[in-house]
């Protein structure tokens, strides 16, 4: 390669970089705007968020404006910054670059989608390892109050709260992390380095850190990183978004069914699974991966 294409080729990589910091400076603004609303919203419904931090429940009406107003956040901090970046940087090779022009092959969703649900019990046992990694305070404390939120959101008493946490926590959450994670950090990490391996670990990691639930941000960390080799060798991002809601919309039924027959589940506590089961995931997710990765090679070498 010649010194001038080298010299191209790190300014490419240059400006793929710089364009990342950019996107994050979007973002971070835009959640100060988006927390404004929300805040005002949740302040003319008397909801106090400290409150709630510190342990307080909602009503069901409560809760229902409380999930509008996260609702407003999580545009502000997803799809909001993913179009402004899109408009700023991809404009017309929108669809091309992020791969939503691609057709899904449904065999290969399928078996992803397996892969994800065989690998619950190795999640689970991922969990109860980083739950016992010893955190800073400012840590844990920020793990409590994600719980705490995340409590008073999937408490449902009615059907129209558990339509409103499927738009919330399975639509809107499904489409916008996936557009920021998978088809802008992990799209343009992969432009960045020679080995795609290192850009899909890098935005699965990236994307455990972002949710701040520091006492799950291994087990946040494989989902990503299922999710980012799903995008990467189906060659579509239609993939990881429909996977990223089926498994956030499932959570959510079985919290609601179970909620329905009893008592709701508490969401900081993980049971303890035999040892069997989790070598059994262990080494079933293995092998499914395998397959499914042979599967869209050879979907992909179909479609050529």
């Amino acid at each position: 390669m010649s010194e001038k294409a080298n010299e191209a080729l790190l300014m490419n990589q240059s400006e793929r970089i710089r364009s990342l910091f950019i996107l994050l400076a979007v973002i971070i603004g835009s959640i100060l705007i988006a927390n404004l609303l929300s805040g005002g919203l949740w302040s003319i419904y008397g909801i106090d968020i400290t409150e709630i931090l510190e342990g307080a429940s909602l009503d069901k009406n409560e809760r229902i404006v409380f999930r509008l107003g996260l609702m407003i956040n999580h545009f502000g901090t997803f799809l909001l910054p993913a179009i402004i970046y899109c408009l700023l940087f991809l404009k017309d090779d929108t669809f091309s670059f992020l791969k939503l022009d691609q057709k899904v092959e449904l065999k290969s969703l399928v078996l992803w989608g397996i892969l994800i649900l065989f690998s619950y019990p190795l999640i689970a046992q991922l969990t109860q390892w980083n739950l016992a990694i010893p955190l800073p305070d400012w840590m844990a404390s920020s793990q409590t109050h994600a719980f705490a939120l995340l409590e008073q959101t999937l408490k449902m008493e009615s059907v129209l709260e558990l339509f409103i946490s499927i738009l919330l926590v399975g639509v809107l959450a499904a489409l916008g992390e996936e557009l920021i994670f998978r088809g802008i950090v992990q799209n343009q990490l992969l432009r960045v380095y020679n080995n795609p391996h290192i850009a899909i670990i890098l935005s699965a990691i990236i994307f455990g850190g972002f949710h701040m639930q520091f006492e799950r941000i291994i087990p946040l960390s494989l989902l990503g990183l299922f999710l980012g080799y799903s995008y990467y060798y189906s060659k579509s991002l239609l993939v990881p978004i429909i996977l990223h809601f089926i498994n956030n919309t499932f959570q959510i039924l079985s919290i609601y069914f179970v909620t329905r027959a009893g008592e709701m589940p508490a969401i900081d506590e993980v049971p303890q699974l035999p040892w069997s089961l989790v070598l059994s995931s262990f080494f079933i997710t293995i092998l499914l991966f395998m397959w499914a990765v042979r599967m869209s090679k050879e979907v992909d070498e179909s479609r050529s």
